[in-house]
This record gives C-alpha cells, structure tokens and sequence, in this order.
C-alpha cells in the first residue's frame, strides 16, 4: 500500500521555518529543507510529528498561503523588550487559549442576563478624572475595589496577590496564572518575553499573570493589568525596568505605569519608610522597603527612581543581583523536580468564579463535555471532577 504524501504549499514550510528557530533539531531542518526543494514530500504522519515538535496548530501545513495570526495584543507592548518581532509559539498559544476562555464566559454571561462590570472603564465613573493627579486616580481605583491606598502594607508572602484577586473577582474581573502552556510542564512560559497581559471586555475582563516570578513581583504585573482595565485598554506586559522605554502608545503606557506605582507605593508611605533604612547600601534600602510592601525589589526600586531617591546605575546593580539569583533559583527547583499536588497547583492557577460557570453550564445541559474539559484544560471527566473539587476547597 502506498504512503499518502502531502502536497505542503511552500509558503508555509517557510514560516514554519521562520517561526520554529530554536525548537527544531538539524533532522527536522532538513527535512524541511528537502521538502522545499521538492526532494520529497512530508507524509502525513510527518506532519503530525512536526506539528508536535515545533507547536504549530496542524491545519496550517494545509493552507495555500502563511498563516496569519492575529494577535491585537502585540500592538500594545514596549518596542525595546525581548521577544517582539516573533512571539514564541507559547506565547501565542496562551494567548489564543485565554481568548478562547475569555469569549465563553462573556457569551454566558450576557445570555444569562449579567450586568456588565462597572470596573471595567472606571474612569468614565470619575468626575473630571483628566484633571486629577495620580494619586488621586489610584485612590479611585482602590476604592472601586474596596480597598485603601496602603491596602498592602504589612501583608507577608503571597496574601497581597490573592487579596487583590478576590477583590477583582468580586467586580467581575477574570484573573488566570500559569508558568507553563497549557498542562504542558516542557513548555514554560519565558518571564523575558512577557509578565502578564489584559484582555478588556465589558461582561468578562480577563487578566493572565506569567507565574515563573516571584508573588511579589506578579503583585505588580497584576495591579499593572487591573488599572488597564480601569481605564478599558488591553495590553501586553513585558516591562524590562529600564528608565527608558520606547512604546506604541507612549502617554498611555507611563501614565498606567505611574498609577500602577502609587497603588502599591504611595509616595508619602513609600518615603516614610525609606527613611527608616538609611544605613545599608542602597541596595540593602529598596531590599527592605520592598519587604514591607510585599512587594519586588525591582519595582521598589522603580519608585525611588522615580521619587529621585536613587539612579539607574542603582536600579542595573539590583537587576543584576536579581537575575543572578533567579537563575540559580531556577537551577534549584530544575535539580529539585516537580513538587506539590498536580491538582491542587492547578486549582490555584483557575480563576474560581470562572470554574463555577463552567460547571453551572455543565449541569444545567448547556456545555457539553469536551468544551468543558478543553475550556478547563483537562483530557477526561475524571480530572475534571478532580480539579473542580480542588478549587471548591480553595474557597
């Protein structure tokens, strides 16, 4: 019997080419190079092996022209970061799964008669809110919330993150985290390509946090992501800390960044408390203050360059302690293995209110099944019982 052959348009070998650098070995280049040369033609079980190895979704290899992937979201993102000019297929991936979740909840929520979320363009509920300073929009945002500015002062390890999650929760605000694609542990998500990123809509307001950092340091990509909301544009975070950024929406961008900065640092609290370590390094100074805040030394120390309390060169030398211990932090939890309870992990990552609707909608007869799983990211009803019964225990 012979083997079926696939005719691949040349077009699309060469984006796979272009877009699977670094994650094909010279068998795979190869063989793609003969195919282009039209030496032989990939089999159909290639193609489905190739579409594994360099994640491309296998309907591509069957269409006459490139692929074209719209992903709105790298519109709005620093022009000077890593990771621009070709977004990694994880990134792609996650995005396109968190709008696949995204667009089911905003649908169930309409048809079952929610309101949309008055969190989502909260300015427009501002008086004047052109004519009010920074601390003072900052202020607005944490009241919508119920929460002070201050609200994170004396929290210890991840409480700030998840107190600012159900409060987002409870204003409709959908928050996800993961450091992987998917389930998938042999695909991390790289903290240099991006932190998190906003989804805006008005029924489901979706917030996606990189969890390969520190809780202090997701703290600030998520206030980061919450006060895009507030203002009713998505974006992309892959802020690199540097003092000068070029971006695609210059004046939007550096207000978000200073409000985002007052929420977890308001100047007279943040000067306050630098001045009680005014003994150590500089170094030692932000370490400490940040502590306080529950929040990273990177984004302290933004703010005091910010406030003039310190300079660039200051801010370079603590990024470069930081990635020092990130790596061997990394190699740490490499040699150490996986740990924890796969479910329990995962239950933690899922938005609670969305795992609710998704059961509600399992039960009532209006979602089948494998949506549900494929919505919920697990294979089988068994590990869907599994998870929802973890997050019910989460609370």
């Amino acid at each position: 019997m012979a083997t079926t052959r696939i005719d691949v348009k040349p077009a699309v070998l060469h984006w796979v080419q272009e877009v699977s650098t670094g994650t094909l070995n010279e068998a795979w280049a190869s063989k793609i190079d003969k195919w282009l040369k039209n030496e032989s033609k990939p089999t159909l079980n290639q193609l489905k092996d190739l579409s594994k190895k360099a994640q491309i979704p296998f309907g591509y290899f069957f269409l006459d022209n490139t692929p074209k992937e719209d992903l709105p979201l790298l519109k709005f993102r620093t022009i000077n970061n890593v990771g621009i000019e070709r977004p990694s297929r994880n990134l792609v991936d996650t995005i396109h799964n968190m709008e696949l979740k995204q667009s089911w909840i905003s649908e169930e929520r309409q048809k079952n008669g929610y309101p949309a979320s008055f969190f989502s363009h909260g300015f427009k509920h501002v008086a004047n809110y052109r004519s009010l300073s920074d601390e003072q929009i900052a202020s607005n945002i944490m009241n919508s919330l119920n929460l002070k500015l201050g609200w994170n002062v004396g929290l210890k390890n991840r409480n700030a993150f998840n107190l600012l999650r159900m409060k987002l929760d409870q204003v409709g605000v959908i928050v996800m985290y993961s450091g992987i694609v998917g389930s998938n542990t042999h695909r991390p998500l790289a903290q240099a390509e991006f932190r998190a990123f906003a989804i805006d809509d008005p029924f489901a307001p979706f917030i996606f946090v990189n969890s390969n950092d520190s809780y202090n340091a997701m703290l600030f990509s998520l206030v980061h992501e919450l006060t895009h909301i507030w203002f009713g544009t998505s974006e992309l975070y892959n802020d690199d800390y540097q003092a000068q950024h070029q971006f695609l929406n210059p004046k939007t961008e550096k207000d978000i960044n200073r409000i985002s900065e007052v929420i977890i640092f308001p100047e007279t609290l943040f000067t306050t408390e630098w001045q009680k370590d005014n003994e150590g390094t500089e170094v030692d100074q932000i370490i400490a203050v940040a502590k306080r805040f529950n929040a990273s030394p990177l984004s302290a120390a933004i703010r005091a360059l910010h406030l003039r309390l310190i300079t660039q060169e200051t801010v370079d030398q603590l990024k470069d302690e930081l990635d020092r211990e990130y790596q061997r932090h990394k190699e740490y939890q490499k040699a150490k293995g996986s740990s924890g309870d796969y479910y329990t992990t995962k239950a933690a990552q899922t938005d609670s209110t969305f795992a609710q609707e998704v059961e509600r909608s399992v039960n009532s007869g209006n979602l089948g099944y494998n949506t549900a799983f494929e919505l919920m990211g697990v294979s089988n009803s068994s590990a869907f019982e599994k998870l929802l019964g973890k997050i019910k225990e989460k609370g």
